[in-house]
């Protein structure tokens, strides 16, 4: 039999063959190894319902600032879970129709996995159905009381405080301080009507009594026709408006009723500077959960928060020195976007699919003073979602806000009104 090729021939083939399996090998194990790029991670999509036009817009202008600090910082910081945030703003324009809108189009078009906001007591009330319908978190930033009470529901969070909350703080103060005889002026809506109805409530056990109830359409810019409707008897009223509204207010009360003692609602003052109004202004009392100058709030974290939001020692916007900052409710939007963080991380969400757990995870959460919450130590309580945190309350001192006193958080607590651990998901 002949053989074809020689020994030599062969063994040239066998090394061809050997190379060849080598450098098979060396793709492989290349190809294995070599890096190659990986799928963009999915971001986790925040809701912004903000007042940005209308009568809250200087609110809205602010939580958005906020919001968007909040999220620089944490993208900065690796994200959450390892994903990055993207906002997603609709502008409510203070209108409840508009905003239930909006409300529907953050979510079914836009596709968000939560909602911040808003500051408008209605559009909370009206937009937390959708939140229920539509199985997405909803922290609202608005202060009527129902919101965490009979008109919220288990996708309804609140991080700032609540009409009942601080009404509660001042009730006891405000009577020993300013009188026991009392009218209350408030503001036409939702917000307004909860002032009345609590403070109705909770003033005669310090023995105070409301003499009048008077309220006023958002717009009022003339309250003489008001005015004359508060008994003479009554030592001090309970207001509830802001904005151009509470300046004029406190013009016509000052030049016709000097004498009575007059406590703002939370947050009535925001965005007003009070140097400028001088003798009118002089003596009132405002509630509110973060005071305006650092001086009178001056911690690690509070200055930390405020250079992060652009806030200057005297609440002015830094860079800005005619726009007073409306950072009473500010904190919280900030707050809550770092308790949802902590509870994306700690009950592992990955999508709505997963909100059962982060719900449970937020109800009963504790939170420590830190930059991520440096308004203070509080808690969200499990059965109506609402946040419970000190509280202060303001005086108006050669023009320029001072805090006379400072109500701790255990103090504001109220029996919960609801319990919405039993609503199924």
């Amino acid at each position: 039999m002949k053989i074809l090729g020689s020994k030599k021939a062969i063994t040239k083939v066998h090394a061809i063959i050997m190379v060849a399996i080598i450098v098979v090998a060396v793709i492989g194990v290349g190809y294995y190894y070599w890096p190659r790029p990986q799928p963009p991670v999915k971001p986790i999509k925040i809701g912004m319902l903000l007042d940005l036009t209308g009568a809250l817009a200087l609110y809205g202008y602010s939580n958005e600032k906020t919001i968007s600090a909040a999220v620089r910082k944490i993208n900065a910081e690796g994200g959450v879970a390892g994903r990055p945030v993207e906002i997603y703003v609709e502008d409510t324009e203070t209108k409840v129709a508009t905003a239930v809108m909006r409300m529907r189009k953050l979510i079914e078009y836009w596709g968000v996995d939560f909602i911040l906001g808003p500051n408008h007591s209605g559009i909370g009330v009206a937009c937390a159905p959708i939140a229920k319908e539509l199985k997405t978190v909803f922290w609202v930033n608005a202060a009527a009381t129902e919101i965490t009470a009979e008109k919220g529901n288990r996708y309804v969070f609140r991080m700032c405080s609540n009409v009942r909350q601080e009404v509660i703080a001042m009730a006891e103060w405000a009577v020993k301080n300013l009188g026991k005889k009392w009218a209350t002026l408030v503001a036409d809506y939702a917000w307004g009507w909860s002032y009345e109805e609590e403070f109705k409530k909770i003033v005669p056990e310090y023995g105070g009594t409301v003499l009048k109830s008077i309220r006023a359409p958002l717009g009022t810019k003339d309250f003489m026709p008001y005015i004359p409707l508060i008994p003479a008897e009554v030592e001090a009223v309970l207001i509830a408006f802001f904005g151009a509204d509470l300046l004029a207010l406190i013009r016509d009360l000052y030049t016709v009723r000097p004498d009575l003692g007059r406590i703002v609602a939370c947050y009535g003052l925001t965005g007003i500077a009070t140097e400028p109004l001088g003798a009118m202004a002089e003596g009132l009392y405002i509630i509110g959960t973060f005071p305006r100058r650092l001086e009178e709030f001056d911690t690690p974290n509070t200055r930390v928060f405020r250079e992060l939001i652009g806030l200057d020692p005297d609440g002015h916007e830094v860079g800005n020195p005619d726009l007073v900052y409306a950072h009473a409710y500010n904190w919280a939007i900030w707050e809550a976007m770092f308790a949802l963080k902590r509870a994306i991380e700690v009950s592992g969400w990955k999508s709505k699919e997963d909100n059962p757990a982060l719900i449970k995870a937020l109800e009963g959460m504790k939170l420590k003073e830190s930059i991520e919450f440096p308004q203070g130590d509080k808690f969200i309580r499990a059965e109506d979602h609402q946040a419970f945190m000190r509280i202060f309350i303001e005086k108006v001192v050669n023009g320029k806000l001072k805090v006379v006193e400072t109500i701790p958080a255990e103090k504001t607590v109220y029996p919960p009104p609801v319990d919405y651990t039993k609503e199924p998901f």
